[in-house]
């Protein structure tokens, strides 16, 4: 019995890939642009070691008459520092807008779509989000970060990295 749960857990899974997979195999990424960014800072509480987390979300716009499919991919970086308040010492927002060309739009759903931007959107968005928030960073005086690259574990409407 647990083995058939699995089963169709991995099924599922597999079918979310698949409809993102078909629009993925029909669509050429044309351009990638920060739609909007925020950060802020608490002064002088950096002493300590600090852990960090990334959400992340995206929502996706099909316009069929101009034959694009435009993500926004939307980051948000938290920083703190142990034995202080569980309040964020660092805080870094940013959205990216990327539009991707299609030709054929046949056989497409909207859950494709939307599965799309969840793995490719932020796939391909994370170099960017990466690149900005290393900027940024050291543009707020602090020293140098490098976030991870991005792992594709399981799609998911909103997803944190620790």
């Amino acid at each position: 019995m647990t083995r058939k749960k699995a089963n169709t857990k991995v099924a599922k899974r597999k079918d979310k890939f698949n409809v993102a997979l078909l629009v993925s195999d029909r669509v050429q990424l044309k351009d990638v642009r920060l739609a909007g960014s925020k950060c802020d800072q608490t002064p002088g509480s950096m002493s300590g070691k600090k852990t960090y987390n990334i959400d992340y979300s995206t929502e996706v716009q099909v316009d069929r008459k101009s034959s694009y499919i435009v993500v926004i991919a939307k980051f948000h970086f938290e920083a703190f520092v142990e034995s202080k308040t569980q309040q964020p010492v660092i805080l870094i927002d940013a959205s990216f807008l990327l539009s991707y060309k299609i030709e054929n739009f046949e056989g497409l759903t909207q859950k494709g779509f939307e599965q799309f931007a969840k793995l490719n959107g932020i796939y391909n968005a994370w170099p960017y989000w990466r690149e900005f928030v290393q900027n940024t960073i050291v543009r707020m005086g602090l020293p140098p970060l490098s976030i991870p690259v991005f792992r594709i574990v399981e799609l998911a409407d909103k997803k944190t990295v620790k």
